[in-house]
């Protein structure tokens, strides 16, 4: 799950980055996050299941590239032995890498609120036991822009190519795009240690042409967390709103005759702890 982004965004959230005597290195950062996550609700696809999972979470900056990246090992626990998920090969892998246009260039591109150009990919990778496999390409322009309150965002516009779509029409082809942004806003600073984030990320898919009377052309995701932030530890909550997740649409049956309705839409909840390496 992409909940953190850009760490920076709060330090410096009017920042324009002038490369100092051409070196491109000079914002360069890393982190890397242990996340245990417990969703109650979730959408994957046409099913709805609850999870306890862990994530392995990165990003950074290194040079013309902004990454970041996690992996989610799901059913690490006992507590569901009635779902679907359990006991199978369940994972789900994403990593995004945008190439600075300002970097390459060494030269400040800002303009209005844009505060930087990029070339964004996105690499996703799920594989659900019985399921099958996912695997889709994004690729297209990124900014990181600067909004009233929330500060920095990332935004992202970028066609999908699906390499592997669960055995779906559109596997082998460039089928509609995407609308990513993404935010790390605190928003409360306490006395002793800590603070109060604001902080998640919403996709907003469209333009579809994959084919089924139970697919929807549009799709929606957004993580909405609030997280209690310390120097190695974070706790948070988080609600996730969905709607036709992963281009199903909700209440359809899922194939001709069958009682089985997809559950694609809705509101999910997850509580999570962190550990900062």
């Amino acid at each position: 799950m992409k909940v953190i982004f850009l760490i920076l965004s709060f330090v410096c959230s009017t920042w324009s980055i002038d490369y100092i005597e051409g070196d491109i290195h000079s914002i360069d950062y890393k982190w890397l996050n242990l996340n245990l996550y417990r969703g109650d609700g979730q959408r994957g696809g046409f099913r709805k299941f609850d999870d306890t999972y862990l994530e392995f979470e990165f990003g950074g900056r290194s040079g013309i590239i902004d990454f970041y990246g996690y992996s989610d090992f799901l059913d690490i626990g006992d507590d569901e032995k009635n779902s679907d998920q359990h006991n199978g090969d369940n994972s789900f892998s994403k990593f995004d890498l945008r190439f600075s246009f300002d970097a390459m260039l060494k030269k400040n591109l800002a303009w209005g609120a844009v505060k930087e150009w990029y070339f964004a990919t996105t690499t996703t990778d799920a594989d659900y036991g019985s399921f099958g496999g996912l695997r889709v390409y994004w690729f297209g322009l990124g900014t990181d822009t600067l909004i009233p309150w929330l500060g920095l965002v990332g935004l992202n516009f970028q066609a999908r190519y699906f390499a592997e779509n669960y055995g779906a029409n559109n596997e082998g082809n460039i089928d509609g795009y995407v609308l990513h942004m993404n935010w790390f806003k605190p928003f409360y600073f306490f006395k002793q240690s800590g603070f109060l984030a604001f902080q998640g990320y919403f996709d907003y898919e469209f333009d579809s042409e994959i084919k089924g009377s139970q697919r929807s052309p549009t799709a929606f995701q957004s993580y909405l967390g609030f997280w209690y932030h310390l120097k190695n530890y974070a706790f948070g909550y988080g609600a996730k709103v969905y709607r036709n997740m992963s281009n199903y649409r909700n209440g359809e049956p899922l194939s001709t005759g069958s009682s089985t309705l997809v559950n694609s839409s809705g509101i999910g909840h997850y509580l999570n702890v962190t550990y900062k390496f």
